[in-house]
């Protein structure tokens, strides 16, 4: 439960966002709710994905190519570089969780729709 402390947070803070948003602009319908919370999701998802696709190493050789033959380095700095897959390795279960408890908001509330 520790490690859905700060998704669940986040995605109990969109959720008031999102029917704060919805309540002003008002438009407060299960089907604007659904679609609101699928497109916020959407962008917890995509971020969570890119990091996780990142951290499998996949681009590492395209960036150590790069680094390798396109460096204008000067003579004191090193040649290491922080490779991608370290990059994001530590924080991509949280977009992660917290898109996917956004995203089943949205297919509940869908379901609500048409029910």
């Amino acid at each position: 439960m520790k490690n859905l402390k700060w998704p669940l947070i986040t995605s109990a803070v969109s959720s008031i966002g999102i029917f704060t948003y919805l309540l002003i602009k008002q438009s407060l319908t299960i089907r604007s709710v659904s679609d609101t919370f699928f497109i916020v999701s959407l962008f917890f998802l995509i971020i969570g994905l890119a990091m996780w696709i990142m951290s499998s190493g996949f681009f590492d050789n395209f960036q150590r190519f790069m680094k390798m033959h396109f460096r204008f380095r000067k003579k004191n700095e090193p040649k290491e570089f922080i490779p991608f897959s370290e990059i994001g390795k530590a924080h991509q279960l949280y977009w992660l969780e917290t898109g996917g408890i956004l995203l089943i908001v949205s297919i509940v509330s869908l379901l609500f729709y048409f029910l």
